[in-house]
Formats: C-alpha cells, structure tokens, sequence
C-alpha cells in the first residue's frame, strides 16, 4: 500500500489479489477439495462469511467490498452445481460484530456507533448470535434453503 495525503492508502494489484483470493476465491477451493475427497454427504451445508459491505460502500472498504460481492457470487453458483448433489450453500452476513477483524478496519469506531444507533436492538451482533444461526442450519440436511445471503444482524440492516 502507498501512503497518501491525509494517511490515506492506494492499494495496489497484490493487496486486491490476496484480498479477493482470502476472502472469495479460497471459498471454491475449498469446496473444490471437499468434493474432490469426498467429504461432503448428501445434506452437506457450506457457509461463508459475508457482510453488507458486500453491496453497499464505505470509506477505504473497497477492497473487502469487492471482495464480499465476488463471495457472495461464489455462493450462487456454487449452490447451483452442488444443489444436485442436495448440498446448500449459502453467506452468512452478520451485523457489525466487535472481533480483532474489525477492529483492523479503517473507520471501524463509526461503524460501531452508527449500528448501535441503527439496530433496532440497539446492540452489535454477537459472535454467538452468528454461531447458534449456523448451529440451527448446519445441523439439518434439509438443503431446500440454498444460494442465499442470510442476514444475522437484529434487523440493522434494514435501518441503515
């Protein structure tokens, strides 16, 4: 990354890269093994981790937001080719949620005070509000929901 005026950054083609390749492609690589092996079963359920930046914007989250939008796709297609095989996939996008992750994210304090503002629960998103979500689905072989982005985040993003 380059230093610009104000501390801010230009990314340059590797950081978009490794961006795009940890948190999109990896995605299908993994799925890929997981065929390739034969670790999945009929009923298997695969999620990914997304979030709504996905498809809304926000200072110096382009790259991320590229990338969320690139997994989000993965997951479509991916349910698509793996629903004949009666395996779901699908993105989780939990609300803004207070991990070592945000916290690296640049603006990261305004994203915290405009989704307690906005949340209809007026708190974050828990990481084990996430977890129970996952427990519930993971944990069935019903493979009917697939394809879709599902929101775990108390209704905040429909406010914002």
């Amino acid at each position: 990354m380059i230093p610009i005026k104000n501390n801010a950054v230009i990314l340059n083609q590797s950081n978009l890269e490794m961006t795009t390749n940890v948190m999109a492609h990896s995605l299908v690589k993994w799925t890929q093994a997981l065929i390739k092996y034969k670790l999945l079963k009929n009923g298997s359920q695969i999620f990914a981790m997304t979030s709504a930046g996905g498809r809304k914007q926000w200072v110096a989250y382009g790259a991320v937001s590229a990338a969320k939008a690139s997994l989000e796709s993965y997951c479509r297609q991916l349910a698509l080719e793996l629903s004949s095989k009666n395996i779901a996939v699908n993105a989780i996008q939990a609300g803004v949620t207070k991990t070592p992750a945000l916290e690296k994210i640049p603006g990261h304090v305004e994203m915290i005070k405009n989704a307690l503002k906005v949340n209809p629960g007026h708190r974050l998103t828990l990481p084990e509000d996430v977890a129970y979500i996952i427990n519930i689905l993971g944990t069935s072989e019903k493979t009917w929901l697939t394809g879709n982005v599902i929101r775990v985040d108390g209704g905040e993003d429909i406010t914002n």
